[in-house]
């Protein structure tokens, strides 16, 4: 009798490859929350996200036109949704966005995504908000407890915004009982974007990225002032750092590719470059079911 053959068409390998990346993100995730290391929230299912997150993908592709999940490697693109899952987001909510740097899929984390990503971080009180400055506006400078700027007052009117010349923007949060602020013109906004590894310009969505970098700007440092423990602070820092070059000779100033083209929300260009990947991620398709997806910690 002659053994039958099963027949794997590309659909079938797709489904069996999403299976897999879902059951083992959702595994790791799994491990982290028993090991008291992650608390996601009461309404944050991570195999919802991930299936939204998949969805995306499937009609997300690089600079080259070509879909991201051939031309990315596969333990990025699990390492990217992992990433997705511990900061409990959503692409389907646009809290962040896929973007492949070379053959490297990354997880970049929206304005919207960073509220709720710092929402749940220790010490943290209240949602941050971030305002725009617009010409016109009068604002009052001050200092805080800590020496840092704050504003004592900001008056605006609705012919300014008519207007739309920003001229620089705030946040505020409130941490450990503390108000917190950062402000920047929007020079110094710019001069940040020209770190970035997508275009510096934004020029369609000038608003919602002032209000992200200056809420970055404010997060930043108390980020990295958080506890070695804080799970939630370390992937923010670390995704954040995918997208950024700080070393200033390598300071990208000209932007290559619309992320638009790719994902058809936000415009951010790519810079190829590679990207190390996370450990817990290295060997995803190489294992069996029986065993761990990721390496644990």
């Amino acid at each position: 009798m002659k053994e039958e053959k099963t027949l794997t068409t590309p659909k079938t390998t797709t489904a069996l490859v999403e299976k897999t990346l879902a059951d083992n993100v959702q595994n790791r995730v799994n491990e982290l929350v028993q090991q008291g290391r992650l608390n996601l929230p009461k309404d944050y299912s991570v195999g919802n996200s991930v299936s939204s997150a998949w969805l995306i993908l499937q009609n997300t592709v690089d600079k080259n036109k070509v879909p991201v999940l051939k031309s990315c490697a596969q333990a990025s693109i699990a390492n990217a949704l992992l990433n997705m899952a511990i900061l409990g987001l959503n692409p389907a909510k646009q809290q962040g966005y896929f973007i492949a740097y070379g053959n490297q899929l990354t997880w970049f984390t929206s304005y919207f995504g960073m509220q709720a990503a710092v929402s749940r971080i220790k010490g943290y009180e209240d949602l941050p908000r971030a305002t725009l400055i617009y010409d016109g506006d009068v604002i009052e400078l001050g200092h805080d407890e800590f020496g840092e700027e704050c504003i004592v007052k900001h008056d605006t009117c609705w012919e300014n915004k008519l207007k739309g010349v920003i001229v620089g923007a705030y946040a505020t949060i409130k941490f450990n009982k503390h108000i917190r602020t950062q402000v920047m013109t929007m020079k110094e906004i710019r001069e940040s974007w020209t770190m970035s590894k997508t275009n510096p310009n934004h020029k369609e969505f000038t608003g919602e990225f002032a209000k992200r970098t200056v809420l970055n700007r404010l997060l930043k440092n108390i980020l990295k002032t958080s506890t070695d423990d804080d799970l939630v602070a370390e992937k923010m820092i670390e995704t954040e750092n995918e997208h950024y070059d700080f070393d200033k000779s390598n300071v990208v100033n000209e932007a290559k590719q619309d992320v638009e083209e790719n994902t058809g929300k936000v415009e951010l260009p790519f810079e190829e470059t590679e990207q190390d990947l996370d450990p817990q991620a290295e060997n995803l398709f190489n294992q069996t079911e029986e065993e761990p997806a990721f390496m644990k910690e």
